[in-house]
């Protein structure tokens, strides 16, 4: 992901943090190693997020089109 493992932690953190229920939970690793996974509410949060995030690429979609004539070709 490009971030070094302590970023990404202090980011699921922040995100756990911010919402009323957590978004990602944690086992703590021993022998066979730790593990994480969404919850039921970060699955919705996510599932939520990636419609948002389709809805204004698709709202835009026209803009940027014609945004793009004005990128100088390579």
């Amino acid at each position: 992901m490009g971030m070094s493992y302590r970023r990404a932690w202090n980011m699921v953190k922040a995100l756990n943090n911010s919402f009323r229920a957590p978004l990602v939970e944690t086992v703590k690793g021993g022998r066979a190693g730790g593990s994480a996974r969404l919850t039921a509410t970060g699955d919705e949060v996510l599932r939520r997020y990636r419609r948002m995030e389709s809805d204004a690429a698709e709202a835009i979609a026209t803009e940027v089109e014609d945004f793009r004539k004005f990128i100088r070709s390579r």
